[in-house]
This record gives structure tokens, sequence and C-alpha cells, in this order.
């Protein structure tokens, strides 16, 4: 049983290579089949198959493309795994899985002699279809969901909360991408940990507090507003044992930003709160440091917006809220709008 981040790494990275050495084998072997019986397979449109052939290959066909858009999604955006497993081990599977789907595809083009001659094969390849295609093209339903961002109107601008490079571990309007959306008052909220320069949020084995980035890290005020509430006293929790389910925000601060929108800054560190209630705050304005507390497994910073003022009022709803003057890392380059919204496994500075 693993017992810190370091060790889960080690055993996610160890999964990704033991699944990609095995998809990679698969592939492998799946091209020595066609080399070996390349003389009997000719492309579709010279070998004339019957309507039935015709209607399965063009349905797996319809299957990979789909599973072209499922690679992105599910391996950079939804994976939990993504922001501790290594990106070596991670990079080669989805080369492997790509490279998988580009052979098929090239392969959905042609039609094997046995293909059309024998009954077993023409069923194998028909349940092959229908389950892989069919597969492939539900999970890729997620995608235009995934990346779809809150209309401008019925969002809230902020700056950001922090300084230098962070990773959003949960984030996002959708459930597969956020588990707070599991909880209304929360849906949209954002659980950000700061990354160092090795492209990880904790350095040695992520068992102490002081092994994160993001403890102690200083927190500001991401827009102007009148300080609600700012609860102090609970304590620094112990790693992986911090399970407050009473108090589980830990030390917070709420903000009301615009009417009916009030935002929550969770998790802080005890004793470093440098606003009190009633206070009105600039943006910018220093408020805190990062901390432990409260219902959490290890440091990070809680933010989320909802339309009602008492923390997490079972009939208030969360509200969605966009970053302003921030930069975002979603798959391989930094880019910068105007205004960004962020979901799980982005990265973003300022």
């Amino acid at each position: 049983m693993e017992k810190n981040l370091q060790q889960f790494a080690n055993t996610y990275a160890q999964g990704l290579w033991i699944a990609a050495a095995i998809f990679a084998a698969l592939a492998l072997f799946r091209l020595f089949l066609v080399l070996k019986n390349k003389d009997t397979r000719t492309f579709i449109f010279k070998a004339k198959p019957d309507a039935l052939i015709i209607f399965m290959k063009a349905f797996f066909l319809i299957g990979l493309i789909a599973f072209l858009a499922d690679i992105p999604v599910w391996f950079l955006a939804i994976s939990q795994f993504r922001a501790v497993a290594p990106k070596l081990p991670q990079t080669a599977l989805i080369v492997v899985l790509l490279w998988i789907t580009l052979q098929e595809l090239i392969l959905s083009f042609t039609v094997s002699q046995s293909l059309k001659e024998q009954f077993i094969k023409r069923i194998l390849f028909f349940l092959v279809s229908i389950f892989c295609g069919s597969s492939f093209m539900l999970a890729a339903l997620v995608a235009p969901g995934t990346y779809q961002e809150p209309p401008l109107n019925e969002t809230t601008i902020l700056a950001s909360p922090v300084k230098g490079t962070w990773y959003a571990m949960h984030a996002g309007g959708q459930k597969w991408v956020n588990y707070h959306g599991n909880y209304p008052p929360q849906n949209f909220a954002i659980d950000m940990v700061k990354i160092g320069e090795s492209g990880q949020f904790f350095s040695n084995f992520g068992i102490d507090t002081s092994d994160f980035y993001s403890f102690g890290d200083s927190i500001f005020a991401p827009a102007y507003g009148v300080v609600l509430e700012a609860i102090n006293g609970f304590p620094t929790q112990v790693v992986f044992k911090g399970e407050d389910t009473l108090n589980p925000a830990g030390n917070y601060i709420e903000i009301e930003v615009a009417a009916n929108r009030f935002l929550f800054l969770a998790h802080l560190l005890n004793g470093s709160l440098q606003v009190q209630k009633g206070d009105t705050i600039k943006e910018g304005q220093f408020l805190a440091f990062s901390g432990n507390s409260g219902n959490t497994s290890f440091p990070h910073l809680h933010m989320h917006i909802q339309d009602k003022p008492i923390l997490n009022d079972s009939l208030s709803l969360g509200r969605p809220f966009m970053f302003k003057n921030i930069e975002r890392k979603r798959f391989l380059t930094w880019d910068k709008k105007e205004f960004t919204s962020l979901i799980r496994n982005d990265q973003f500075r300022n």
C-alpha cells in the first residue's frame, strides 16, 4: 500500500509503462500478421466486399476517428493521475495509442480475403466493430462539454489569487473533470497547487506539508469586495490524514465580489489571515498564506463562487468564473486570452 505521493507516482508510472508495453506488443503483432498476409489483403474499393463488410468497416472507422478525440480528452483532461505520474510514461502511452489508432485507420480501407470468405472471422469482426466503435463514440460524447466555456455574461471575471506557476487539479463545469460538481454550491470550484521547477507540485516524498510548494505561499484578493467572513483558528492537518468533515473549508475568507456572488478561498494557513470581517479589500491585496486546514489531503488552495452567502448552503449554486491576465497551458504550449477558464490538468501562470 502506497504511503506517500512519491510511491503513488512510482505506481502510476509502472502501470503506464506496462499498459504502453502491452499495447505496443499488440500493435506489433497486428502489424506482423498484416505483413505476413499482405498478398491476400486489398483496398476495399478493389475487393468489392458485400454490404455487411462495408458497414462494419465504416462503423469501425468512425469509432477510430472518435477515439482520436478521446485520447486528448481522457488522458490529458479527465485523467486524475496526470498531476502525479511522471510525464514520460504518460507520453509513451499516448504515442502508442495514437500509433495503434492510425495503423487501424489505414487498415480500415483494406479487406482481407479471409474476412470475405470465413464466416467465423466475419462474426468476430462484427462483434469487435460494434463493441469498439460504440464504446469509442460514446466516450467521445464528453469531448464538446469538456472544453465548453461558460457564457461570458454569466461569468465573474477575476484576477489570479496566486503568483507563479500553478496546476488545476480539479476545475471546470463538468463532473468528469471536477468532482466539486457533485455539490451544487461548489460547481465550477477549483483546487489548485503550485508547481516547482521539477514540474511536480511536491518535493521529496510528499509526506510533510513542507514538501508542497503550495504550503505557505501568498494568496491575494482576486477582486475588489467586502469581507463577509474571515475564519481562523483551525490547525494544519497532517498530510493525507486531514479529515475535518465538520469544518471542511478549514480557515477561509469569504468576499462579496458582486451582487449574489460570494467568493470563498479555503484551506488557509492558521494565523496567517490579514483581513477581518467587514474589511473592504482591493484586487491584488495580500490576504493570507495557503495552508492545509480543514478536510484536505494535502496543501492546496480551494476557490469557488456561489450565489448565497452561507458556505455550502444546500440551496445555493456554484457560479462560473474566469481569470484575466494569465497564461494557460492545456496541451503543449502556453497561450493567453483576455479571459481564461480552466479545467482539470490545466497549468496557469501570471
